[in-house]
């Protein structure tokens, strides 16, 4: 083996054995992460290879650094980015064949000031509210916390929803006889709150996505409004832009 594959090797044996012990509660979610000094004497290996396990560590999402505090874990598995691609409105199709929602809330809600997820001027203050979890159906994982508002006119059949093979806007739809006319999207900045932070095995207060959609139909009625908010380290979008002609 030469000595560039030999080095490669013991960040990644040493990036392994972290993994595990991190998934095995050694090291709790939101608690700090022994410094690479700490690491080099408790292994007996070099400075370079205890920096490229902890970069392998961070780039699988399950370390961060923080100012003042240093290293933290930020889940207890490897986290891959959820990958968006956007071209047109068979990308939000694609979404929810991609993952799956576990549904722990469902019942009415009343929205007193006619903005619900930024979005304002909407008709009715009463909605049909579905949240829960939503994770990857490739490996079961959890990507974000989700929510979505249906107006009360608009409540559509509940075991369709349950039963999760089609997307909730294709339920609403069928249901009320309408058709897609556009949607509006709204990426935010914002924190992580603890209780979503625990059911996705994230750090609480670490930076997080939000990710709101509009739904329209051709009526010009609002008939859907999804909120999904993701550990900034879960989820990317990807668009095309094309020159107009």
């Amino acid at each position: 083996m030469n000595e560039t594959a030999s080095a490669s090797a013991r960040h990644g044996d040493l990036a392994a054995l972290l993994t595990d012990e991190i998934g095995a509660g050694r090291f709790p979610v939101g608690g700090r992460f022994p410094t690479e000094v700490e690491l080099q004497e408790r292994f007996g290996v070099g400075r370079h290879t205890v920096r490229e396990a902890l970069k392998l560590l961070a780039e699988q999402g399950m370390l961060g650094r923080r100012r003042k505090t240093g290293t933290i874990v930020l889940a207890d598995r490897p986290v891959a980015p959820y990958v968006h691609s956007l071209r047109d409105l068979r990308g939000l199709l694609d979404f929810a064949q991609n993952t799956r929602l576990e549904i722990r809330h469902e019942g009415f809600a009343s929205i007193a000031d006619g903005t619900v997820g930024g979005f304002t001027e909407l008709l009715g203050k009463r909605w049909f509210r579905i949240a829960g979890v939503r994770s990857t159906r490739a490996d079961g994982k959890p990507l974000c916390w989700s929510e979505v508002l249906i107006p009360e006119a608009f409540t559509p059949d509940r075991a369709a929803i349950h039963r999760g093979s089609e997307a909730i806007y294709e339920v609403v739809m069928a249901h009320n006889n309408l058709r897609l006319d556009y949607v509006e999207q709204e990426v935010s900045a914002t924190d992580l709150p603890r209780q979503h932070a625990d059911l996705l095995h994230a750090e609480a207060e670490s930076a997080a996505l939000m990710v709101s959609r509009r739904y329209v139909a051709h009526t010009g009625a609002t008939f859907e409004i999804s909120q999904n908010l993701y550990p900034a380290s879960r989820y990317s979008v990807r668009s095309v832009i094309r020159q107009r002609v």
